[in-house]
């Protein structure tokens, strides 16, 4: 509804000779006039720019040590998350695949994602399966405010001539453009170039020969992803005999790409008792040595950190304590 508000000066002679014209609408001012015997003058009101927040600083730990989740978090949470089967048509046929969707998800909203592989003689399933029921963990830290909302997929690198080594290919051509086609994501549309342009809200992890997986799409995906969780494992390559040879090779990936050392981040993890250590501890040394890296756990300083926990060996038991530990240092930079 709106509201007129006339207000009048006359002169001592008697005439008039100016008067003010207010409009509003809602209670707001949409805009006034002046009027005088010769002119009439509108005025639209200032509009006042929207103000964004500064974002806050994340309180990273420089030297992050390992600290296994809360017991309660491995039980069912109040405000749990759903987890969907999806199948699709891929590079490499027809496949499934496990998203976590947090707790009240909107498809309004945008959320970060991590897609998580998981080992050799696993599948899609084990991650959010009775065994490391994942979502749990999510949900509580998610709840607590521990952890933003966020997307977690689980695909496979099982069938149809997929192994750990190549599955990048398929993460790009397939999985990608389905899951983030679904679900709302940074992603505005599933176009390459969008694809690339939201890459900052978009990890890669995986444990044992999904750690694998993970090393060779830092590789080839650097373009389109930003951060990095290798739990458990080293790089696989021709040629890489040594953590000198694994370090330079993605020394030599990084060179192509041309991003700087504020583009990609690594959070690894293993025990210092686990099978993979002997193998992922030489090559995480030698990378400390490259001038691509910075090494801290400070993610608004360095690009690298490798967490060793004492006495832990290999099993899902524990990497999920790492994810549990790694990935709230995730999608601040």
């Amino acid at each position: 509804m709106k509201k007129i508000l006339f207000t009048a000066a006359l002169l001592a002679c008697g005439l008039f000779a100016s008067a003010q014209l207010y409009i509003y609408k809602d209670g707001q001012l949409r805009f006034s006039m002046d009027e005088t015997p010769d002119s009439v003058v509108f005025h639209a009101p200032a509009v006042q720019e929207p103000v964004e927040e500064p974002k806050v600083p994340y309180n990273y730990d420089a030297n992050l040590q390992y600290h296994a989740a809360p017991n309660e978090y491995l039980n069912g949470c109040q405000q749990a998350g759903r987890v969907v089967t999806e199948y699709y048509n891929g590079i490499r046929g027809n496949k499934t695949l496990k998203v976590y969707v947090p707790y009240g998800y909107d498809e309004n909203k945008k959320y970060n994602i991590l897609y998580l592989m998981h080992g050799g003689s696993e599948n899609e399933n084990t991650i959010f399966g009775n065994d490391v029921m994942l979502q749990n963990i999510l949900d509580h830290m998610i709840m607590n405010g521990e952890l933003e909302p966020l997307i977690v997929v689980t695909p496979t690198f099982n069938g149809n001539g997929s192994e750990a080594q190549n599955f990048y290919e398929e993460f790009r051509a397939s999985v990608i453009p389905f899951v983030e086609g679904k679900y709302s994501t940074y992603a505005e549309s599933t176009s390459e170039a969008d694809i690339k342009a939201s890459r900052r809200h978009r990890a890669y992890g995986g444990f044992s020969m999904g750690c694998v997986s993970t090393w060779n799409v830092f590789l080839y995906c650097l373009d389109i992803c930003t951060y990095f969780m290798p739990l458990s494992g080293d790089l696989w390559c021709n040629g890489c005999n040594s953590g000198q040879d694994k370090a330079r090779t993605i020394d030599d990936a990084i060179a192509k790409s041309g991003f700087t050392t504020r583009d990609y981040f690594i959070f690894a993890a293993t025990g210092s008792d686990d099978i993979a250590y002997p193998n992922e501890n030489p090559q995480i040394q030698a990378m400390k040595n490259s001038s691509n890296f910075v090494y801290t756990s400070d993610f608004s300083k360095g690009n690298l950190y490798f967490m060793v926990a004492p006495g832990l060996t290999h099993w899902w038991g524990y990497v999920r304590h790492y994810v549990y530990d790694g990935l709230p240092y995730f999608f601040h930079e």
